[in-house]
């Protein structure tokens, strides 16, 4: 018993380490050094371009990830394979078409960019899905090696940039690092278009849980891809960096919630006493990390973006709270998706995608980016609480 926790521990630790380090690399490294060489206005287009590449393709590469890990157990008991490269393809082509989309609809010209943002949403894409290989295994070892070879690919791609080269090269030639790992590790299986008795099953359930993660992703990102249009580049860059100290401690809350998920797998039931553990224990840290949040804000961010630090600072105590009610979420998010009817996530995630279109937006109006700022808290408390209800209207055991 006791071995078996600390493998336990082990394992949480080689993931949290593996899967923070390129989001704390991204974040605090790569793109800040960026934005020296780019005024407001071009970087705050950098920025939104990420967040719909986030939002679209690495959401729906993570869809299909926890899909063939919540499925993996009724495949491998029936003894077939298949159906995902179906998925996989289609997929590819559908969230690729929606950047270029978003790219169009921004009015951008340059082909140039259009190719690069093309093969930026592929590689995301796939490495985030294809990880899952990994995950399946339960070796957090090998995803911590993983992600190191990202951030190789990344400092590759920065160094590009340097020599004159353009801003998606970090991500395409980080994730191509990380996804030849994965494949390196565990070669593709055949045959790759193989369709199963389970297809129609699997690709219901993929597509409400696509629905539903596209809905809850917004909530995260969809705010530069607003304020962009709406207010521009500078204050896109101006409210990210307000964002970005509880955002990063949000995102990497992350591997926690792939921990769970494979953990949950393939357990049965949840009882209320341990939920409440899990909900008391998350809501100490929130509650911590928002204070370190606000503490560390102004020295670090002052380091990172010296240039906006003082319009940013204004909104960090409203932006830090958003966040910190996001990363709880998140980390409730796996119990909701393995004990809880599919149709609940779509239900959380629609209902909360409706209230902060209409209150930020609302709030934008009458009080300018601090309402927008109190429009995205609002959301994400209403999210909390419904995945609260959800639980407790699902488990009736004590």
């Amino acid at each position: 018993m006791v071995k078996q926790k600390r493998t336990i521990v082990k394992q949480f630790i080689y993931n949290v380490i593996g899967t923070t380090f390129p989001t704390l690399a991204l974040q605090l490294l790569f793109l800040p050094m960026i934005a020296k060489n780019m005024d407001g206005e071009t970087y705050g287009f950098v920025l939104t371009i990420v967040a719909a590449v986030m939002m679209v393709s690495s959401g729906i590469g993570n869809v299909l990830n926890n899909i063939r890990m919540l499925s993996d157990t009724e495949y491998e008991t029936k003894r077939i394979h298949g159906d995902f490269g179906y998925l996989f393809i289609v997929n590819a082509f559908a969230t690729s078409a929606v950047i270029i989309g978003i790219l169009y609809y921004y009015g951008i010209r340059g082909i140039s960019t259009y190719l690069l943002t093309f093969f930026m949403s592929l590689s995301v894409y796939a490495k985030d899905y294809y990880i899952v290989r990994i995950r399946i295994a339960l070796d957090y070892w090998k995803i911590m090696i993983c992600n190191f070879f990202c951030v190789l690919g990344y400092a590759f791609g920065y160094g590009l940039f340097c020599l004159g080269g353009e801003w998606q090269y970090i991500y395409i030639i980080g994730s191509l690092f990380g996804l030849f790992y994965n494949l390196w590790k565990f070669p593709v299986q055949r045959p790759f278009f193989a369709k199963t008795a389970l297809f129609v099953q699997t690709a219901k359930r993929f597509g409400a849980l696509a629905t539903a993660t596209i809905l809850g992703r917004s909530l995260q990102y969809i705010d530069r891809l607003l304020l962009f249009p709406l207010l521009g580049g500078e204050d896109a860059t101006i409210y990210y960096v307000s964002t970005l100290i509880g955002k990063t401690i949000a995102m990497a809350l992350t591997p926690l919630n792939s921990f769970l998920l494979s953990q949950l797998a393939k357990k049965k039931e949840l009882s209320r006493g341990v939920f409440g553990k899990i909900m008391l224990f998350t809501c100490g840290m929130g509650f911590v990390g928002y204070w370190i949040c606000i503490i560390v804000a102004k020295p670090l961010l002052g380091l990172l973006y010296p240039q906006w630090i003082a319009q940013s600072m204004k909104y960090i105590y409203v932006t830090t709270l958003a966040a910190i009610i996001s990363a709880i979420s998140t980390v409730l998010n796996p119990i909701v998706l393995k004990f809880c009817n599919m149709n609940w996530q779509i239900v959380i995630n629609g209902v909360c995608f409706v209230v902060y279109l209409i209150i930020s937006l609302a709030l934008l109006k009458l009080f300018g980016l601090m309402g927008f700022c109190i429009g995205n808290v609002i959301a994400n408390g209403i999210m909390l609480l419904l995945m609260v209800i959800a639980y407790q209207r699902t488990y009736k055991g004590v």
